[in-house]
């Protein structure tokens, strides 16, 4: 996720960013946080927050999970 966040052409400090899953903080202020192990993916929902510390610009991004069944069902038939 870092190396993604940091393609962006955001202006912010990666010495000030933050990241939680699933509300646990694995990167606080550009460093490693709370141990990964600690967040629970058991949930269907996986919720990631990303904090650059650049603004009080907001955004929501949906996605789904392309899991095996899902790729598999999709790529049984050609069109």
């Amino acid at each position: 996720m870092l190396a993604a966040i940091g393609t962006t052409t955001a202006a912010f400090d990666p010495d000030q960013l933050d990241v939680t899953i699933n509300g646990v903080a694995v990167c606080r202020k550009g460093a490693a946080g709370e141990p990964r192990d600690r967040v629970d993916l058991s949930s269907r929902a996986v919720h990631i927050g990303v904090d650059l510390h650049a603004g009080t610009e907001t955004a929501t991004i949906w996605t789904n999970d392309l899991s095996h069944g899902y790729v598999e069902e999709n790529s049984a038939y050609s069109s």
